[in-house]
């Protein structure tokens, strides 16, 4: 492979032997794969907050749920202390 400058291109070269032009530019690809990294590490900690979301939300629920059968608990434990 025969890699030739490109005029007035500093980050690229052309291969001589089909044509391509290439990126050699190493410190933009150490750039883009932080990037990539950082990303997927807020991407994960996204989806761990998601889930923390959904977990507190069914706990939420949960407790609703339960509070309304204590309510009714007492609205008939209250009633029959009445009655007598």
């Amino acid at each position: 492979m025969q890699l030739q400058n490109i005029k007035d291109e500093e980050g690229y070269k052309k291969d001589e032997t089909n044509g391509a032009v290439l990126s050699v530019d190493n410190r933009a690809l150490r750039a883009y794969k932080e990037k990539r990294k950082n990303n997927l590490a807020m991407t994960n900690e996204i989806n761990n907050i998601k889930g923390q979301h959904s977990q507190i939300s069914y706990d939420i629920n949960n407790m609703k749920q339960e509070l309304i059968e204590v309510k009714e608990l007492l609205t008939n434990f209250l009633s029959l202390q009445k009655g007598r």
